[in-house]
């Protein structure tokens, strides 16, 4: 069985999904933020313009990382994709297409403790589940913020 577990304090961790159909091409991303309490701190879901999976991976994982930095420096990034995991852990910027997006999440990592891990989809369930939302026609970017307990 694949669970998620919350983070040691200070890290808040950062789950992400990007969902692309190859039938629609339609794409859309999901995540959330928990504190080391494993409440939700941040979550969102939105349509994007992608055009595969990876980069669906990669937009999701951007607006994350714009959430996740406004709560924390010690960011810990669990992913259901294996390949970005290993893409982001190298130091590589990948193909050509996708360069932009992997300069991009570089720069916004540089000057916090970053940690990348993978999870099975089974662990991410939230996200995923958040991420196939996203292609659906909404009114604007759905920004879900809970409270802080304790603050």
């Amino acid at each position: 069985m694949v669970l998620w577990h919350p983070p040691d304090a200070p890290w808040v961790k950062l789950n992400t999904d990007g969902a692309f159909s190859t039938s629609t091409l339609e794409a859309g991303d999901g995540g959330l933020v928990r504190g080391s309490d494993g409440g939700l701190l941040w979550a969102f879901c939105s349509p994007i313009a992608a055009s595969s999976s990876f980069e669906a991976e990669l937009l999701a994982l951007i607006q994350g990382l714009e959430m996740a930095m406004e709560l924390s420096t010690h960011i810990w990034i669990e992913l259901d994709s294996g390949a970005l995991v290993t893409l982001l852990s190298s130091g590589q910027l990948g193909s050509a297409d996708l360069r932009h997006h992997m300069a991009l999440i570089r720069s916004m990592t540089a000057q916090r403790h970053v940690r990348f891990s993978h999870i099975y989809r089974e662990g991410n369930r939230a996200a995923d589940s958040l991420a196939g939302r996203g292609p659906r026609p909404l009114p604007s970017r759905t920004t879900i913020q809970s409270l802080r307990l304790g603050t």
